[in-house]
């Protein structure tokens, strides 16, 4: 990327070296007009007249010739000079080039680890020296402060192995557990995550966030009434968002006597969790008139791969059918 950038600034260098190249080349002389000298003929010619004539006629040939010398001083003044680079346009113009290339680089070029557009260039730098610490320590504390902070930023790429390096050397982290089955949830491996978070809830069952990804795991899972438990769970902990997880339990509780699995059913089961059971947003964005749940093509996809913090969902070609309708209904 940054080699990239060197030759884009090369290029607009040499574009603005060509466009100025003739400002720099020797001022090259305007061709003479051939007036002057027909004009000191003419002169010549009344004046030689003017010798040989008599009274008025005398007298108008020299007017004639004073005219044309006047002519002749006045196009000696109006030849333009040569046009000649001014030197301050010229270093508006590079510094405002300079500018632009400085702005651009630091607002598109990610220089530090975990730096993006969204990430800011302070919490990358506080970012990295977390991870250079954790490195030179190798203590737990160290690689748990690291995780962390990238889970902070959303930059799970990072957090993932920084989690690992804690459980690698504290095996019974909480923390560490915790964050690995929420991360293997959101990375659509559902059943491992609920095995781990099982292990973090009975280990913490006091913290509410591993009971809310474990209730979501479960809900995913075609298992309500194990939902129905770890997000009770969570209420008890003491979680924040209890009027909406208090939903989700109403919501597995009706799913538990439903006869059919209808397409609502099946949002209910497989997307409740994050969109809401009125579809109005929750951990993920809102559906409710949301334009790409009417296309169908769009919520396949996102289906079957995933999408951003949103694991992949499995669903039989029948429940795929009518969740697309419900979809289109909301």
């Amino acid at each position: 990327m940054i080699l990239a950038y060197f030759f884009l600034g090369l290029l607009v260098a040499l574009a603005l070296f060509y466009g100025l190249r003739p400002f720099f080349a020797a001022p090259a002389p305007f061709p003479q007009s051939p007036r002057p000298e027909e004009l000191r003929s003419e002169v010549e010619m009344l004046k030689s007249q003017a010798s040989e004539a008599e009274g008025d006629e005398r007298k108008r040939l020299l007017a004639h010739a004073v005219r044309l010398e006047r002519e002749l001083a006045e196009l000696g003044s109006q030849i333009p000079a040569p046009r000649r680079l001014a030197p301050a346009p010229l270093a508006l113009v590079v510094v405002a080039v300079a500018l632009l290339g400085v702005g651009l680089w630091r607002s598109t070029v990610p220089r530090l680890p975990g730096e993006t557009l969204v990430t800011s260039r302070n919490a990358a730098r506080e970012l990295l020296g977390l991870e250079n610490a954790a490195k030179a320590s190798n203590k737990a504390a160290d690689w748990l402060a690291y995780a962390n902070k990238a889970y902070d930023l959303q930059d799970f790429g990072r957090a993932v192995p920084a989690y690992i390096k804690v459980a690698e050397l504290e095996p019974k982290n909480p923390v560490a557990v915790r964050r690995l089955g929420i991360l293997l949830f959101m990375g659509g491996r559902t059943q491992q995550a609920v095995q781990v978070l099982e292990i973090a809830t009975k280990a913490e069952p006091q913290v509410s966030e591993g009971w809310l990804f474990l209730g979501n795991a479960y809900f995913q899972l075609g298992q309500p009434q194990e939902a129905i438990r770890a997000w009770e769970g969570y209420l008890k902990a003491g979680g924040t968002a209890k009027s909406r997880v208090q939903g989700l339990i109403d919501t597995a509780k009706a799913q538990l006597t439903a006869p059919v699995a209808s397409g609502q059913q099946v949002y209910l089961q497989k997307c409740a969790a994050c969109h809401g059971a009125q579809a109005q947003g929750g951990i993920g964005p809102t559906l409710k008139g949301n334009p790409v749940v009417k296309v169908s093509a769009a919520v396949s996809e996102i289906l079957s791969k995933g999408r951003g913090q949103m694991p992949a969902i499995q669903v039989s070609p029948q429940e795929l059918k009518g969740l697309l309708e419900y979809l289109k209904g909301l």
